[in-house]
């Protein structure tokens, strides 16, 4: 490690290496909060018929109105050509990516290691970005990580600061307990790729504070966000899904197609934003007479719970009748996530030795 206040530089180095990391964070977290937009939409980052404009109206921006961070405080968070309201999640995105820049700088100094976080930073960002949008984690954003995670055991290898095969335990070891809770509906598979590509990346010892971390923050983060939603919009969703289950599968069995003899599916999905996504590819088509029409099921999900966002949804059916039914807030666990991971990757040993202290080991 580099420490770029050690005395190595004249003073005045250090502060301009601080500006600069500040300042390409906050430029890099401007072109992650289009990466953030687009890329689930499948629309191009780039290009001259792709330029920023407002969400409200439509106009192209200009040059002052894309200055990361103070852009949006001159303009008192409003479209200066339609007066919209801009949402504060853009320049959070940029101020929040800046300042992982900077401390990363601090901490880490001139070295290969600063790099490796830059990157790291701006993949959790755009995950974390599109989680909270979406709730679902990019497989690009782990692809990424897990790139870094093959770089840094190859770096092992050369370097000696820990053993290669410990980055390969740390995605396994991770990667297994998360994928039993994901098996029970306690997060998603795309939190468990998040977390064996940072597994690799970080090797065992250091992943353990990270899922500590992002775990303890999700419980609170997760409660409060269970708490935040009113209690009609709980109750409409419990009541409608089961009514509308019960009604869709009715019409199926009108068509002959129904679940056969001694068997039981189960049909699974989320609502986000009033909007259904029960995917055909979840079905196990060797349970059913005939096709059943999950576009229908869709569709009257979107018709009656327009309210609803951020739940998900499961159907269990037999060939007599719907069995059960959930309808439930799901927590986004891949911001909480983040944190640990970066949080580990800078200050994992010292994580890990304060812990050793307190708890007398040595």
């Amino acid at each position: 490690m580099s420490n770029i206040f050690d005395g190595t530089f004249p003073v005045v180095y250090p502060v301009i290496f601080v500006v600069l990391a500040f300042t390409l964070g906050a430029v890099i977290g401007s072109f992650l909060n289009v990466v953030i937009i687009r890329v689930p939409r499948h629309e191009p980052i780039s290009g001259a018929h792709n330029r920023s404009h407002c969400m409200s109206c439509g106009h192209q921006l200009g040059t002052l109105d894309l200055v990361p961070i103070f852009s949006y405080i001159f303009l008192g968070g409003k479209c200066r050509y339609c007066k919209a309201k801009i949402s504060p999640r853009y320049w959070i995105v940029e101020l929040v990516t800046a300042c992982a820049f900077t401390l990363s700088l601090v901490f880490l100094g001139l070295t290969v290691w600063l790099a490796i976080a830059f990157v790291l930073i701006a993949a959790l960002v755009v995950a974390s970005g599109v989680d909270i949008d979406r709730m679902e984690i990019p497989y690009t954003c782990s692809i990424v990580i897990t790139v870094l995670g093959i770089i840094t055991t190859i770096m092992s290898v050369f370097i000696g600061d820990m053993p290669w095969y410990d980055h390969l335990i740390g995605a396994v070891a991770v990667a297994v307990p998360f994928g039993i809770l994901a098996m029970f509906g306690a997060m998603g598979g795309g939190d468990v790729q998040l977390m064996a590509a940072a597994g690799l990346l970080l090797g065992w010892k250091n992943i353990i504070p990270a899922a500590g971390i992002g775990i303890i923050l999700g419980a609170i983060g997760g409660c409060a966000e269970l708490l935040s939603v009113p209690r009609h919009v709980n109750k409409l969703a419990k009541e409608k899904s089961v009514e509308i289950a019960e009604k869709w599968y009715a019409n199926q069995k009108e068509k002959d197609v129904y679940v056969l003899p001694e068997k039981t599916e189960a049909i699974y999905g989320s609502i986000f934003k009033g909007k259904s996504d029960i995917e055909a590819e979840c079905m196990d088509t060797k349970c059913w007479n005939g096709t059943p029409d999950i576009d229908e099921l869709n569709a009257m999900l979107d018709a009656e719970l327009t309210e609803v966002s951020k739940f998900g949804i499961s159907i269990v059916l037999t060939n007599e009748k719907v069995t059960k039914v959930t309808c439930k807030r799901q927590v986004v666990f891949g911001p909480y996530l983040s944190v640990g991971i970066l949080t580990a990757y800078l200050f994992g040993d010292l994580i890990i030795a304060w812990y050793l202290g307190i708890s007398g080991i040595v």
